[in-house]
């Protein structure tokens, strides 16, 4: 279980051409320190699982915070930790709010897990998103990280201004390269009261249309997939500040935006494996994996009622099936 704290803009010195987190996380302050270890408790006596409990600090440059607020936050978890009740920590940041001091710190607080807003690894693209920090900021601060032993993960944000299909991908390869422990992936939209609000209104920015965030998210996916590396999130979290009417003035988003990505990437394999050994008979049985079970059957069955029209199919019966290997699929 993750307890979370989220602490917009907190720490960064930057506006980011992108980001508005008050709207995406729907809070306007960091919370206040008072009120932390009530809210743990509150998490602690409500969950029912007995795994291990994590804290995290959202949002914001959290190493970028001046060091007395840092350790003011980080002071709330100690007797937690202590306990045992709490297992380690995890905070975001930015690359280059990462040194060997500010890592020394971390760990005497049991910081175990450190996320890094990198966006992109494309000099070109940081500077036109005003990210304030170079590829190479990257770079270093991960290989730090990896050298004190954190783990380590990555945000990546395709569609930034300036990016492209092939760039995209281009930085997939280089953040592959660095073997992070995970990645996120969060297309770009465009947020109201964000500099990219600008840019859009005047024209002068255009960002991916829904399918092409799905194939590019898609083939990114795979990317990381193939070389052993977890991609632990595709898309915003929907929350109910997002979604209202307004927010979002256009991009990519969609509340089940990961399973559109997943839904693709099964419904391609689904047409092979019906091309090339589908029985005579106007009824297929598909099994897959039971974590795949949603995506072969696509958002609102959407991979359903394809395939039936593609391979003229009366019906399609999805079994889940914990035989059949992740991603694969097996038709009777």
């Amino acid at each position: 279980m993750i307890i979370p704290f989220f602490i917009p803009h907190s720490g960064c010195p930057h506006q980011c051409i992108f980001c508005n987190q008050k709207h995406i996380t729907g809070q306007n302050n960091p919370p206040d320190i008072s009120l932390i270890p009530p809210r743990i408790s509150e998490y602690l006596k409500a969950r029912t699982s007995s795994g291990p409990v994590q804290i995290a600090f959202y949002g914001g440059s959290f190493t970028a915070l001046p060091l007395e607020m840092q350790q003011s936050y980080l002071e709330t978890t100690r007797p937690f930790i202590a306990s045992g009740r709490i297992r380690n920590i995890r905070v975001s940041t930015r690359p280059d709010a990462i040194n060997d001091e500010i890592l020394a710190f971390l760990q005497s607080y049991h910081v175990t897990i450190v996320e890094l807003g990198v966006q992109s690894l494309n000099d070109g693209v940081l500077t036109r998103s005003g990210r304030g920090h170079t590829a190479m900021d990257a770079v270093n601060a991960v290989n730090l990280l990896k050298s004190r032993c954190f783990t380590v993960g990555i945000q990546l944000m395709p569609g930034l201004p300036g990016d492209s299909h092939s760039g995209f991908l281009e930085t997939v390869v280089k953040t592959i390269a660095l073997r992070p422990d995970f990645v996120r992936l969060y297309p770009a939209l465009v947020i109201k009261g964000t500099p990219l609000e600008t840019l859009y209104k005047a024209g002068n920015y255009t960002p991916l249309m829904l399918d092409e965030a799905v194939a590019l998210c898609r083939e990114s996916l795979c990317r990381f997939e193939q070389a052993g590396i977890d991609v632990i999130r595709i898309g915003l979290q929907p929350t109910e500040e997002l979604e209202k009417p307004g927010t979002i003035l256009a991009g990519p988003f969609h509340p089940a935006f990961r399973q559109l990505v997943e839904a693709s990437i099964l419904l391609d394999k689904m047409r092979t494996v019906l091309t090339v050994g589908k029985k005579r008979t106007d009824v297929a049985v598909i099994r897959v994996n039971p974590g795949d079970l949603s995506a072969a059957i696509g958002h609102k069955s959407v991979n359903r009622e394809t395939l039936k029209k593609e391979f003229n199919l009366r019906d399609i019966c999805f079994q889940a099936d914990t035989a059949v290997p992740a991603r694969a699929v097996i038709i009777d």
